[in-house]
Parts: structure tokens; C-alpha cells; sequence
């Protein structure tokens, strides 16, 4: 997520999918035809990391035979009225819109609490009937399903069950689907309430560009950055243990938490709070909202970045593609949605959930530049190969290729 939301998506079941794509390098190419793609999906803010990938993986499609039409709603009305009423008049103008450019796909970008009203999806089924009316077969990329089950009282279960009611519909509208984790893959071909549709996984990728300036500045302690610090799975007590670890046993180590929301924000007053408890809050920093290209800079700024999610670092995870394609530095906490192949390849160093193991492992990356050099470029070099928006484009085309064209 990536997407703007970044949720931990339901723990997968073991059973097999026979409906699961080969690894994204593995996949062989669609014939090279001309294709008309229509980019749909909405946001509910300016800063949104799905619009972003859908932008980005757009871009990568049109140096590959394909023409791309855009049709994305940034929704200024969060009102239930407001919402209605702008809704309903973008699915009106989305409708004739495709019936007018008649797109051989429609690819549409799911992150579900982006189409919702206060966490019920409300407004996907309007979006899915402007597709349907408008005969355009689609593809769902899948940037979050629903919200986990067991989790935030009588809201969360609210929210699980109708969002869980809403991926009926989504892929029932859709011809086919792609995500960005094998767990997710698994989860959705093992649901029997839902209909079977040929499927392709495909790793998120970073949609931030390099960094232009050196790397790190001159003069003061380390630093260490934690991109995407609001998350809901972010450990915060583990992380502030393993400052205070290292404050007081090993380096005057500073935490910067980096882009969005910034300081005046709930998830800021939380970080600030269990940080006072710890006599840390003068260790933090705020970068705030940043455009991509600062955001860039400073991530690469940091000596090391750190992922926090309690769940492990997956594919699925626009913070980590980030990082990694920046060439940073990564110490990731081990859980139980991790990639194995970030550490088959050992590409981030990956610790148990102990604030103690993660201290030793962020002090070993300071003190030996070399190491953490070697880690970062491995990182680079992995994101390239195996995460790159081209290893998308190129999934994208082979499972569009595998659908009837559209007539005319």
C-alpha cells in the first residue's frame, strides 16, 4: 500500500489456491496488442498511496503498447450527504465516460474505507454499477479486502461484516483480480461464499522517487525513521523500549517519524505520550505531510529505517517497498504475515517482536556503515527485480491476457 489505509489483511488459511499466479518475475508476458486500460478508483484525501500506484502502474502500462484513460474521484465530502451527492454524480459522469471511450478493461483499484462512510462501504456498490451499466469487463487490483475479524469491538465487527458483504459484489463484477501478498491470494480462493476468478499476485512497489541530495547529513547522532508510523499494527511500546534501550546503553539514537499525518494528529499524540513516559519525547521528530520528492529525501536521510508493523514485513506494504527501493537500510519485527523471501535473500534484517533484539540489531547496522551499506543495496537491487513497477505491468498484461477482448 499499498494503500492510503494500510490495514493488516486476515490471517491466511493453509489450504492450497489453484487460482494463484506464479511469482511476478516467473510470469510470462501477454502478447504484445494494443490495450485500452481505464483507471478507476476513488480517495478520501490529496496525499493517497493507491492513487499513486494506480497512476504509476498506468504510466508503466503506456511504454508497453497501452493506452490509459484516467477516472479517479478525491473525495472533498466525507458528510453522508455530501458523500451521496458527490458519488452519485462521479459514477453518472464514470458511466458515460467508458460508454464513450469503450475500454478493453476497466482495472479497478480496491482499498475498501476509501468507498465507505465511517467504515461502512456504502459506496461501492454505485461505483460497481457504473461499470456493469457501462458493459467495460473489469479487473479488481486489490489494495485492502476488509477488516479482520476480532478486532475493535462492536465497530470492527460491523465494519468486517460489511465489507465482506461488498467483496461479494466486487468480484462478482469483476472478470479477474490481482494482489499484492500470497496470503491475500490464498484467503480470497479459499472463501467459498465467494466466486472463483483467475488471479495474479503481483508485490507492491514504491511510488516514491530517488533521492537527488546525499544521503545522510553531516553532524549530529544517528537517526533512525519509521515511514507509515500511524498504521494500526505499528508496535509503539516495542519500538520506544528499544530507544530507550539504546539511549541509555549504546548511542544518542534520534526517532524521526516520517510523512504523514504529522505531529497534529491522534496517531502523534499517542507516539508522544508513551514516548513521555519514557522520558523520550525529546528523542522524536516529525517530518509531517510531505510531497513525494522530500519524502524522498528524507527517508534516504535516515542511517536506517525501522518497520514496525507487528505483523511482519509483507508485500503488501507500500512503507517497505519505499525503503527498500531508497536503498535503506531496513530492521523489520518478525510476525506472522512476513515475507520469507526478504530473508532467504536477506534483504532486511529481520528480529523478533523483543525491544532488546531490535536495540542490538539497529546498533549493529550504526556502528558498522558497511553492513548496513550491503543491506541497503541488497534491498535496492531485490525491490528491482522483484517488487518494480514493471514486474506489475508485466502481471497485469499476462492475466488480461487470459480474458476474452471486448467486441467493437
Amino acid at each position: 500500500m499499498t494503500s492510503s489505509t494500510d490495514r493488516e489483511v486476515m490471517a491466511a488459511v493453509d489450504r492450497p489456491s489453484e487460482l494463484v499466479a506464479g511469482r511476478p518475475d516467473q510470469v510470462a508476458s501477454a502478447p504484445a496488442s494494443p490495450l485500452r486500460v481505464a483507471v478507476v478508483g476513488m480517495s478520501v484525501d490529496s496525499i493517497c498511496g493507491v492513487r499513486d500506484h494506480a497512476f504509476l502502474l498506468a504510466d508503466a502500462l503506456e511504454d508497453e503498447r497501452t493506452t490509459c484513460t484516467r477516472h479517479w474521484l478525491v473525495r472533498d465530502h466525507l458528510s453522508l450527504r455530501g458523500s451521496r451527492t458527490e458519488i452519485g454524480s462521479w459514477t453518472q459522469r464514470l458511466r458515460a465516460e467508458l460508454e464513450e471511450s469503450r475500454p478493453d478493461v476497466a482495472v479497478l483499484h480496491y482499498s475498501v474505507f476509501s468507498h465507505t462512510y465511517r467504515g461502512v462501504p456504502l459506496f461501492v456498490h454505485p461505483m460497481l454499477a457504473a461499470l456493469r451499466r457501462a458493459r467495460v469487463p473489469v479487473v479488481a487490483f486489490f489494495h485492502e479486502l476488509a477488516y479482520p475479524w476480532r478486532r475493535g469491538g462492536w465497530r470492527g465487527a460491523v465494519w468486517a461484516l460489511s465489507q465482506r458483504a461488498a467483496l461479494i459484489e466486487v468480484i462478482a463484477t469483476a472478470r479477474a483480480a490481482m494482489v499484492t501478498e500470497d496470503l491475500q491470494a490464498r484467503w480470497l480462493a479459499s472463501r467459498r461464499w465467494l466466486p472463483s476468478r483467475p488471479l495474479a499476485v503481483a508485490p507492491v512497489f514504491s511510488n516514491l522517487p530517488p533521492p537527488t541530495g546525499s544521503k545522510r547529513p553531516s553532524g549530529g547522532g544517528p537517526v533512525i525513521g519509521i515511514f507509515g508510523y500511524s498504521y494500526e499494527g505499528i508496535d509503539r511500546p516495542l519500538v520506544l523500549d528499544a530507544l530507550r534501550i539504546l539511549r541509555r546503553e549504546a548511542e544518542a539514537v534520534s526517532l524521526k517519524l516520517l510523512g504523514a499525518p504529522g505531529r497534529d494528529s491522534e496517531s502523534a499524540e499517542r507516539w508522544l505520550e508513551l514516548a513521555g513516559e519514557r522520558d523520550l519525547a525529546g528523542a522524536l521528530a516529525f517530518s509531517g505531510p510531505l510531497p513525494a520528492q522530500p519524502l524522498s529525501e528524507e527517508l534516504a536521510a535516515c542511517d536506517l529505517l525501522v518497520f514496525a508493523d507487528s505483523g511482519g514485513p509483507s508485500s503488501r506494504k507500500g512503507s517497505l517497498a519505499a525503503a527498500l527501493a531508497l536503498g535503506c537500510p531496513v530492521v523489520a519485527i518478525d510476525g506472522r504475515n512476513t515475507w520469507p523471501e526478504l530473508v532467504r535473500e536477506d534483504v532486511v534484517r529481520v528480529v523478533p517482536p523483543s525491544a532488546r533484539e531490535l536495540a542490538q540489531a539497529i546498533v549493529t547496522l550504526i556502528r558498522d556503515r558497511a553492513a548496513a551499506s550491503a543491506l541497503g543495496a541488497r534491498g535496492r537491487a531485490f525491490h528491482e527485480q522483484r517488487m518494480g513497477v514493471d514486474v506489475t505491468a508485466r502481471a497485469f498484461r499476462a492475466l488480461v491476457g487470459q480474458l476474452p477482448r471486448r467486441a467493437g
